[in-house]
């Protein structure tokens, strides 16, 4: 017998299963045999399911999640139909065949496998690939960033004993992506993901960290809820509020409170929070916002130089080949001197400390780095003013890796590509 999300999970505290707007009440799957009428039920975790023809994914997994009881389970990798939710109402295999889109499980099997005993947690490994549990996500996606994602949470240290609870999902928009199978109904491709991770803190308080991860921000394009711009393939972490707007889900009160990310500006300034709504750029855990947090001061909406490529991989040796090039993209000439770059090691390269004018639309190659390394797997480029002002960040894959030719940042249109 699944025993499902329980709401009681963290110490003092109750999270209910959030609540949903009137438009997406209305997409929900109801049936009189599931808990509630329309909670799917599996062990650890609870589904709810979107039944709209063109969706058939979890609005929602609600996942509880104990360190202390990790178990090493095997993997099945036998994904099935769940006949409680009905197979009309779920995507199988035909929407994962011929097509870069990977079966994404939204309740991790690793995080799920754990129980008082090592049979307990290999049923709620398995129990994980029911098709209720997958969604379409891009390959890349799945086997790096959100996969990066998940590992934090698996290994989350700032819990006081083990315990936390979290909410995963897709995020839909007005211009998505579809898949059809040969014969079979048609399928919206999800914009994004979202997770709510939740736990009570070493201070002995309910603790809340939010995120979003895009694979097609184009589909939201008129739906942005913040002024910074969002890029596919990158961990952003947000208010609750802006889930709230993307999805139709309404969380408990206490959440809203407990997240340090603003959505609207506080009463007094604080924490050097300079616009709203708070969206951060995540590449490590260290970039992850707590409460009390001083974010860094960025001006990129207000200095238009960007990074425009980065030659990662050069023929040969790597030693003195590897270079970054900016470009002024304003109207204005613009004093580099004393800049400086920094990657994901927070190494710092720095510019000549002279004065070094770069002008409109005029480019400013860094050669022969010495400090910082770019890592061919994958890495973040950030761009700091003389003043420590972060003016762009950039990441990329290892996928956009190849010899001898650099990665660009930037498109013909000088629109950024990430």
């Amino acid at each position: 017998m699944a025993n499902g999300y329980q709401e009681n999970f963290l110490d003092g505290v109750s999270i209910p299963f959030p609540q949903f707007s009137p438009n997406l009440k209305q997409e929900i799957l109801y049936d009189d045999s599931l808990r509630e009428g329309y909670v799917v039920d599996y062990p650890n975790f609870s589904i709810v399911m979107n039944r709209a023809v063109e969706k058939r994914s979890a609005v929602f997994v609600a996942l509880n999640i104990d360190q202390n009881l990790f178990k090493k389970a095997r993997r099945i990798d036998n994904w099935r139909i769940d006949s409680r939710v009905g197979i009309e109402n779920q995507l199988d295999n035909a929407y994962y065949a011929n097509n870069p889109l990977d079966r994404g499980h939204l309740a991790r099997r690793s995080t799920v496998a754990w129980g008082d005993s090592f049979a307990d947690a290999q049923r709620a490994s398995n129990e994980t690939f029911y098709f209720t549990n997958a969604a379409l996500q891009h390959a890349n996606l799945n086997q790096d960033e959100w996969l990066s994602l998940e590992s934090w949470v698996k290994a989350l240290n700032q819990d006081k004993d083990g315990r936390i609870t979290s909410f995963s999902g897709c995020i839909y928009g007005e211009n998505d992506r579809t898949v059809r199978p040969a014969g079979r109904r048609l399928a919206l491709v999800p914009a994004g993901f979202f997770k709510v991770v939740c736990f009570i803190n070493m201070n002995n308080e309910l603790d809340v960290r939010a995120f979003i991860q895009y694979q097609d921000k184009e589909a939201l394009a008129d739906k942005s809820a913040s002024r910074r711009p969002g890029y596919n393939n990158e961990i952003y972490q947000v208010s609750l509020t802006e889930i709230e707007q993307r999805t139709g889900l309404i969380f408990p009160s206490q959440l809203y409170t407990a997240n340090p990310l603003r959505f609207s500006d506080p009463e007094e300034a604080e924490n050097n929070v300079s616009s709203t709504p708070e969206r951060i750029e995540v590449a490590k855990p260290q970039d992850i916002i707590s409460a009390g947090d001083q974010r860094e001061t960025v001006s990129d909406q207000d200095i238009d130089i960007h990074i425009a490529a980065a030659m990662v991989n050069p023929k040969g040796t790597d030693a003195g080949a590897e270079w970054v090039s900016i470009i002024n993209l304003g109207a204005e000439t613009i004093d580099i001197g004393g800049w400086y770059l920094l990657d994901n090691s927070e190494r710092k390269e720095y510019f000549p400390e002279k004065t070094l004018n770069l002008l409109p639309g005029e480019s400013y190659v860094v050669r022969n780095l010495s400090v910082i390394k770019l890592a061919n797997r994958g890495d973040v480029i950030k761009l700091y003013s003389s003043k420590g002002e972060r003016v762009d960040w950039v990441q990329y894959t290892q996928s956009r890796v190849n010899v001898g030719s650099p990665v660009v940042f930037l498109s013909s249109y000088d629109g950024l590509q990430r």
